[in-house]
């Protein structure tokens, strides 16, 4: 009789050594590109903008490349010691953590910086939001690819590849978006399809969070005069 294997799903399995606050730390920080991805699903159903749907499917499009490029490079994961009990796959060139930061924030800079125009609600901030958001987005990408170096999951080398992919897809998948399929998003929202499935398109709003706001507070304004309270 075979001996049976167990194996972890290794999609949300990190380890990091036992009394390393800072290997802990950064653990969470590997898991971010998941809760990243999960975190969109609702988004996309609450939003149903196409920026956010084109942005989503540049991530899928984004890991399948990765997972082709492990396949053909071939290159494998750093020797870890005895005492890691976890199995993942084998190759990680290039590394899909790292490359998913890099599509990340490439995709996010550009869209901060040449699509979104205003932001409302930060007033304090409104000169200068694009820059804070950008530091932020650029230092929490950077501590998710030292956390897999750290928790040596990925080589040096494997990281810069994975950094170097994404910025890359991230750039190409702006550009198609500027260029090629974002000047027909209005004309796709107006299509039957997306009416029934109230898909929408916000290139055209300047400010589409304070448009959003000013519409949905006048129809409650609208309501609440007609609203009668029960006695």
């Amino acid at each position: 009789m075979t001996e049976e294997i167990w194996v972890p799903v290794s999609f949300t399995y990190v380890e990091y050594m036992k009394g390393d606050t800072i290997g802990q730390i950064l653990a969470w920080f590997s898991l971010l590109p998941n809760f990243t991805v999960i975190s969109f699903i609702p988004i996309l159903i609450l939003r149903r903008d196409l920026t956010t749907i084109y942005f989503f499917i540049g991530m899928l499009l984004n890991e399948g490349c990765n997972q082709v490029l492990k396949r053909i490079i071939a290159h494998p994961r750093p020797l870890r010691t005895a005492a890691s009990a976890v199995q993942w796959s084998k190759f990680g060139m290039p590394s899909s953590h790292s490359q998913f930061a890099g599509y990340f924030t490439a995709f996010v800079l550009l869209l901060f910086y040449i699509r979104v125009n205003e932001v409302t609600f930060i007033i304090p901030l409104r000169k200068i939001w694009k820059h804070v958001l950008a530091v932020i987005t650029v230092a929490t990408s950077a501590t998710v690819c030292y956390s897999r170096y750290y928790l040596q999951y990925h080589t040096s080398n494997q990281i810069y590849g994975g950094i170097a992919v994404g910025l890359i897809i991230g750039i190409i998948w702006f550009v198609i978006l500027e260029k090629t399929v974002g000047p027909y998003f209005p004309i796709i929202a107006s299509l039957p399809i997306c009416e029934k499935l109230l898909i929408k398109d916000y290139s055209l709003i300047p400010n589409a969070m304070w448009c959003e706001y000013v519409s949905i507070k006048s129809e409650m304004m609208n309501r609440a005069k007609k609203y009668v309270r029960p006695e």
